[in-house]
């Protein structure tokens, strides 16, 4: 499996909200490291992927913030209960549902991925942090292609030790926001990786 492994230059995101852009939530404590992991589409990706990445940065608790539109909401519990995933909901919705589910294991994260990456794909926000639940839902005023508009938004206040993970557009790359050592440089990073990753360094401009 291939992907290629890039830090985002400043200019590139914002920890306001960004409708169209880096990124659709908010980030209320800014953080050292951010990494595009790209060139990969995740419904093509190895099952084992993500699930064994997170095992090697010992990643485990992990708790995964999601949109969830009204007509997934039951596939979404079924899911989730089935693997005995904890959840509770932010916000409930006519049209959308904002939920933070609890992953202890790589078990439960296989049988629940799928069901992630299919939401990320389709426009809907997808983010998980390590270790600890950091999510809320707060009033924001946005840029980008909702410049200016106050809605409410997925707010996140990471902590020091931690690592925000964002499945970007199309579900063609994990965005990371990191303050882990395991994180500062390409080499400390490819360490982390499934054996059968082949990565390589990619330079945004």
């Amino acid at each position: 499996m291939n992907l290629s492994i890039g830090y985002l230059p400043i200019s590139y995101y914002d920890f306001t909200p960004d409708a169209g852009g880096c990124f659709p939530f908010a980030v209320d404590i800014e953080v050292p490291y951010v990494v595009s992991f790209c060139d990969i589409y995740l419904p093509e990706c190895d099952e084992n992927f993500v699930p064994s990445w997170m095992e090697n940065i010992k990643a485990y608790p992990l708790y995964f913030c999601a949109e969830v539109p009204n007509y997934f909401k039951d596939e979404y519990e079924e899911i989730l209960s089935a693997a005995q995933i904890e959840y509770r909901y932010l916000t409930e919705g006519k049209e959308q549902h904002i939920s933070v589910a609890r992953i202890q294991h790589g078990k439960q994260l296989l049988a629940a991925f799928p069901f992630y990456i299919t939401l990320g794909c389709g426009g809907e926000t997808v983010v998980w942090g390590t270790k600890e639940d950091v999510f809320s839902v707060e009033l924001r005023k946005w840029k980008g292609n909702w410049d200016g508009l106050i809605e409410k938004t997925i707010v996140i206040k990471p902590k020091v030790d931690t690592s925000i993970f964002w499945i970007g557009y199309d579900g063609n790359s994990i965005d990371v926001l990191s303050g882990q050592r395991c994180f500062s440089t390409y080499e400390n990073i490819i360490k982390t990786l499934p054996e059968f990753v082949t990565p390589s360094l990619c330079e945004f401009e």
